[in-house]
């Protein structure tokens, strides 16, 4: 799983303008919506930045706000109306500041339902207005994110490294890191999964991509080094109740006797009906390390829809593993295909790996021998070259009835 699907690099951080209070009936309904946005009731919010607009329709950032709770609800064609509605073709500060909140607003609706050429489109306006310098950086970082899901590497690693330049700060190197890991550039990523752990020690995510990332890069050992060092992290940090201890210390350490699978599954679920959605992702690799593939399935299915936002190469190969396993051939290779479109280097090559496997388990033998080919003509790899000799053995002559 992309490491920013096991902790997102970036999770999205709506902006709430600052409430500047002048009296009013809409201030005040105004100042509650945005204190209910802030504990995460979105519902409530929305229907008092409805009475907000309804009392005082000419503030623009009632309908700014407003936009972006709706966002957050996964409403976002509505939330594009708002924030167009308050867009001027009037050259003054004021219009300017609005006009690019907007536009900022309307790419983060693309942003978050996987639209990216919109969203780079909308940021990148964002981004010409000069007003609202403050908002740049941001804007930059996840101009980088949609380059980067786009697979223009190049372009996104032009973007990180100017970010970088100017702001030294760990969710950068973060997302640099994510982008080297897709370009296959193992040890550049490890630097800045290092980096970012030195910016900011207590961002555990970055913890469970280095150590992903070592894993498959072949340093088991110094894998093992980054999980204790996290772990120790915690400890000091976060009580042993907490989700990221469970994580740690329980799913990859197993440190402790009560840690098999119905006691894990238990302890995930207890962490899913608090509202950590991450742990149906545990879930279904708990149930598929168990061999229950269908209990993995109903998992990951409801992770997929409930995180949309966190689902990376890794996830992809991993659900297309599961989908093969319950013959369902035709859903596993769209996740193949989703995943390519997102992934570089070892996460690319795995996904590619299954997609054989996945062709020759379903019995089209013709179609696994071409994959298989174009797949040893990019690695180098004697397991595929095996499996590429047992496929020509399936295949049937030509001239055979």
């Amino acid at each position: 799983m992309k490491l920013y699907n096991v902790v997102k690099t970036f999770l999205i951080c709506f902006f709430i303008c600052l409430f500047v209070g002048c009296g009013g009936k809409a201030d005040s309904y105004y100042e509650e919506a945005v204190t209910l946005y802030s504990q995460g009731d979105y519902e409530k919010a929305t229907e008092l930045f409805e009475k907000a607009i309804e009392s005082n329709p000419d503030k623009a950032e009632y309908y700014i706000d407003y936009g972006i709770t709706l966002i957050s609800l996964g409403r976002y064609d509505e939330a594009r109306v708002k924030l167009q509605s308050i867009m001027r073709d009037t050259d003054s500060k004021i219009v300017r500041e609005n006009n690019k909140k907007a536009y900022r607003g309307i790419a983060l609706s693309y942003y978050s339902s996987g639209e990216y050429d919109q969203a780079k489109a909308y940021f990148e306006l964002a981004l010409g207005i000069k007003e609202l310098e403050s908002y740049d950086k941001d804007i930059k970082a996840y101009l980088a994110e949609c380059l980067m899901h786009l697979q223009k590497y190049d372009e996104s690693l032009d973007c990180w490294n100017s970010i970088i330049e100017e702001n030294d700060e760990a969710e950068y190197y973060l997302g640099r890191a994510s982008l080297h890991s897709l370009m296959g550039n193992a040890d550049l990523a490890i630097a800045d999964y290092n980096n970012c752990i030195s910016e900011d020690k207590h961002l555990y995510g970055a913890y469970l991509a280095l150590y992903n990332t070592q894993i498959d890069a072949g340093y088991a050992d110094a894998a093992a080094e980054t999980i204790t060092t996290a772990m120790e992290i915690i400890k000091d940090k976060k009580s042993e109740e907490s989700f990221d201890y469970y994580i740690f210390n329980y799913y990859y350490l197993k440190n402790s006797k009560e840690t098999g699978t119905d006691t894990l599954a238990e302890g995930f679920s207890s962490f899913y009906d608090e509202g950590e959605l991450t742990a149906g992702y545990y879930l279904g690799r708990i149930a598929e390390d168990a061999g229950d593939y269908q209990k993995a399935y109903e998992y990951y299915t409801k992770y997929a829809a409930e995180c949309s936002g966190e689902i990376g190469a890794d996830f992809c190969n991993q659900y297309a593993e599961c989908l093969a396993q319950l013959e369902k051939y035709d859903e596993a290779l769209e996740w193949i295909t989703k995943g390519c479109s997102m992934a570089g280097g070892t996460a690319k090559k795995k996904l590619l790996f299954n997609e054989v496997i996945i062709y020759e388990k379903n019995g089209k033998y013709d179609i696994a021998e071409e994959k298989a080919a174009h797949y040893l003509e990019i690695y180098n790899d004697e397991l595929m070259a095996k499996e590429y000799e047992f496929i020509k053995t399936r295949i049937k002559p030509k001239n055979e009835n």
